[in-house]
């Protein structure tokens, strides 16, 4: 797990440079909407990501600062990475609003970010992550309710206990964002958009399962993100499409099936890097890929780690009497709790990952 921890780490600290970097440009250029939108977001990103939680409503609090001036100054600057500043605001609001424990303060939060995000909508229609955005406030109260009440779970437990609690919510928000994109496919069967942004939610959720419904998941992915492509045959879904075969090359038993999903990704990232001619961005990708090995290979540790816990678990109870069910039960919850720590740092990989790699479809898909 060490690895991934070292990728993350790496990450985090390219998060603080680059907010240096922006900080830097704001000085040489006050009037610049685009660097205050940028050191915005990047610090929303931290927020997002940092364990501390002190620095993570310090972060946010300055992200708002810096996106409220973006937006200021131009209510239709972009950062860096082309995502309008209006809907990194309501992004950072809305998070706000999950962070903050008074509830009128957090209502407040929360209408700000349905008006940026509205106002999003009204600039963008096509955007689909834009719409996404508004048809998850419906659910906003009720995820914002089960998060608190995670949280009051963790009080006077051991960090082992917190952080398998802590796991457990975060697979059932990505189950719900899965839920969501299946049904934005249901309604538009032929948009390809939807169909690439389940594929990418089912992959992240899949970084939270064990190798049998991991596999299951990956190749309803695969399948998403095939039928993406054949609609529009753009390099953010090819990206996708090795990062799913990538995954799949690793977790699969068959030997035959492991080589071929693990030579089909290799061919699809060299094809978009060739496709991609801007030499920063194709440094970016590179980068991440990096992230993505790392990533994998850690979740991918962490599953042999679990089935070797079953394993042993189930040795000693041969003959015991005890039911299979009751073993498999025991074996499970002992194998997440051994490993919590460096699972958790897997959890974040992927998460990061999402964060890092998706960048690239949305500037695209918008």
């Amino acid at each position: 797990m060490q690895a991934s921890q070292e990728q993350i780490a790496e990450m985090l600290m390219q998060m603080h440079q680059q907010c240096q970097f922006f900080e830097q440009r704001v000085k040489y250029d006050p009037s610049s909407a685009e660097s205050f939108a940028s050191w915005g977001s990047t610090l929303m990103h931290l927020a997002m990501v940092c364990e501390e939680q002190e620095a993570k409503k310090d972060y946010l609090k300055q992200s708002i600062e810096k996106l409220e001036k973006a937006y200021s100054m131009d209510d239709r600057c972009r950062t860096q990475d082309g995502e309008l500043a209006c809907f990194c605001l309501g992004n950072a609001l809305y998070f706000n609003f999950f962070l903050e424990r008074d509830d009128s303060k957090a209502e407040s939060h929360l209408k700000c970010a349905k008006e940026k995000f509205q106002i999003c909508v009204q600039r963008e229609p096509t955007n689909i992550s834009y719409k996404q955005m508004i048809d998850q406030l419906e659910s906003a109260h009720e995820q914002r309710r089960a998060a608190h009440e995670h949280l009051a779970r963790l009080e006077g437990k051991s960090e082992d206990e917190r952080k398998v609690e802590i796991r457990n919510m975060q697979k059932q928000m990505l189950e719900s964002v899965v839920e969501n994109n299946k049904r934005a496919v249901e309604v538009e069967p032929q948009n390809a958009v939807n169909l690439a942004e389940l594929a990418k939610s089912m992959f992240e959720l899949a970084m939270l399962y064990q190798r049998a419904d991991a596999i299951k998941l990956l190749r309803e992915a695969l399948s998403a993100i095939q039928k993406s492509i054949d609609l529009a045959n753009d390099s953010s879904s090819v990206w996708v499409r090795a990062v799913l075969k990538q995954a799949l090359s690793i977790v699969v038993s068959n030997t035959e099936e492991s080589s071929k999903f693990s030579s089909e990704s290799k061919h699809d990232f060299d094809r978009v890097l060739v496709m991609e001619r801007d030499l920063d961005k194709r440094n970016a990708l590179k980068k991440e890929r990096e992230l993505l090995d790392a990533t994998i290979q850690s979740w991918f540790e962490w599953i042999q780690e679990c089935e070797g816990s079953a394993g042993i678990a189930q040795k000693k109870n041969v003959g015991s009497g005890v039911s299979k069910s009751a073993v498999q039960a025991a074996s499970s919850s002992e194998a997440h709790t051994d490993d919590a720590s460096g699972y958790m740092v897997l959890v974040a990989g992927a998460l990061l990952v999402a964060g890092a790699v998706w960048w690239f479809s949305r500037k695209r898909s918008s």
